[in-house]
């Protein structure tokens, strides 16, 4: 029988993960599939786990975030995870888009990829902005800054898959749905806006128009304040990307 120890501290294995220091079991020299597998295994989750947290924050996000407050977080990934997951996803709709668009001669299901291009890094700090807004407006007195952002990766994490149903169903139906910029514009806030309101709701027990209002409140303030940064074309390039025989 052969006993085998961790690599990093020489304790006994029994099991995939070290008891001692919790090192991972390192089985032979590093492959290029197991390199991979790793990548998708840690930051790109699109397993089980995945479909049930996006279940999960579609279904109950008062109870998944403080589950997860709570230290409850098996069977669903944390929020990290889940947020940079669905970043990928996106990516993977945008590509697939992107290709298939003019090969059914459907053109304007390119024009809502807006919301979901960008930099992974400007969609992390959205996270940040807006819940250090939201933190500064209304200081919960439930919830402090850190478990405000828990909040924010998993909602702003769905919201970006919601918007990743609207190039798919372009393509599906016969009508070209993203053909009017303004469409495409209106569309995608308002399932921002609505998302946010009904988690909001749940996560907060306040009263629906109470929500109602500050997460518009919030919305308004956020881009003003990023127009008034970066200036209005980059931020309608982000959410509205230029389509052909657009103004």
């Amino acid at each position: 029988m052969v006993v085998e120890h961790c690599s990093s501290c020489g304790a006994l294995l029994n099991g995939e993960y070290c008891s001692g220091c919790g090192q991972r079991r390192l089985d032979g020299r590093l492959t290029l599939t197991s390199f991979f597998s790793d990548v998708l295994k840690r930051v790109f989750r699109l397993d089980k786990a995945f479909l049930v947290t996006f279940w999960r924050m579609l279904r109950e996000p008062g109870r998944l975030v403080p589950d997860y407050l709570a230290g409850r977080r098996a069977g669903y990934l944390d929020p990290f995870q889940y947020f940079f997951s669905c970043v990928f996803v996106q990516v993977v709709v945008a590509a697939f888009t992107h290709w298939l668009a003019p090969a059914v001669n459907r053109q304007s299901a390119v024009g809502w990829l807006g919301g979901l291009g960008g930099i992974v890094a400007i969609k992390l700090l959205s996270v940040f902005w807006m819940g250090t807004l939201w933190r500064l407006l209304y200081r919960p007195l439930r919830y402090n800054l850190a478990e405000v952002y828990v909040f924010a990766m998993y909602a702003f994490g769905t919201t970006g898959l919601l918007w990743a149903c609207l190039p798919i169903a372009d393509l599906a139906v016969p009508y070209p749905l993203g053909a009017n910029p303004l469409t495409v514009l209106w569309v995608s806030l308002g399932i921002e806006a609505l998302y946010m309101i009904y988690a909001i709701w749940q996560f907060s027990a306040l009263p629906l128009w109470r929500c109602s209002v500050r997460v518009l409140a919030v919305l308004i303030v956020s881009y003003t304040l990023l127009i008034g940064v970066v200036g209005l074309e980059p931020v309608m390039h982000l959410l509205l990307p230029a389509l052909p025989g657009a103004p």
